[in-house]
């Protein structure tokens, strides 16, 4: 049984029989397969023969990250969590997971290097998926769209506000809300709330320093607004928040 809460893993896996269920849905495993999770996502796996396995676990900040500068819709990826590979693609996947493993083993692993090699994977993976599936054009984001979403990682700690990314673009907000609500169903705002309480999320369970700390890295200006912004989108404070991961790990 895997959980996974924080990072998005990539698993390359030959097997000769079994199968993975993913919230509730099954999936038969046979051959060569990629398999994704995401976080949020429970999933079980049953080896019912013979069966080999490598894997990777990328924080998801990074994988975002990756996905738009290589053009990936993430939307796709969890639409097709499963991919079949020839023998040939499976063993230059598992050339790139090895050459990460050795580099992690590295008294000073590169990360920039890993960093290549995991971009190296998602473009297989991007391949792949045009291959296997016919309709893509719904999955496909315009080019001022996924340069949005872009500007979003870029800056989503220092500007909040959809005017910013607007007049960076030269397109009036007015034009990027009906954007993001064409291809994402979501209003722009929401979007860059979204990156922010996943950040504001990370920073209060990776750190027991002051909740200071996360509103000056976030940009917020006071105490005050950053507590309303968060617990308006979690049902909790910060401070409640931060506790509660707290207790967990103890």
């Amino acid at each position: 049984m895997i959980k996974s809460t924080e990072v998005v893993t990539l698993i390359l896996i030959h097997s000769k029989g079994g199968s993975r269920q993913i919230d509730q849905r099954q999936y038969n495993m046979m051959g060569y397969q990629i398999h994704l999770i995401f976080p949020g996502q429970s999933c079980s796996f049953y080896f019912f023969k013979e069966t080999s396995a490598y894997h990777i676990r990328i924080p998801m900040q990074n994988f975002h990250k990756l996905c738009h500068i290589l053009s990936i819709n993430i939307k796709l990826l969890k639409d097709y969590p499963i991919l079949h590979v020839s023998p040939n693609e499976f063993d230059i996947l598992r050339y790139e997971f090895n050459m990460i493993r050795t580099e992690l083993y590295r008294c000073q692993p590169l990360l920039s290097l890993i960093a290549t090699r995991i971009a190296a994977i998602l473009q297989e993976i991007k391949r792949f998926i045009t291959r296997q599936i016919d309709n893509l054009a719904a999955y496909t984001y315009p080019p001022m769209l996924s340069r949005f979403l872009e500007l979003i990682e870029q800056h989503y700690k220092q500007q909040h506000r959809v005017s910013y990314y607007a007049s960076t673009l030269n397109v009036t907000s007015n034009y990027l809300s009906k954007l993001t609500r064409r291809h994402m169903q979501v209003k722009p705002l929401k979007l860059i709330h979204e990156r922010l309480i996943k950040e504001a999320q990370h920073l209060l369970r990776s750190s027991s320093s002051p909740i200071k700390s996360t509103i000056i890295e976030l940009g917020f200006e006071d105490f005050s607004t950053f507590s309303h912004f968060f617990k308006k989108r979690t049902n909790m404070s910060p401070l409640a928040y931060q506790k509660k991961m707290q207790s967990l790990k103890a």
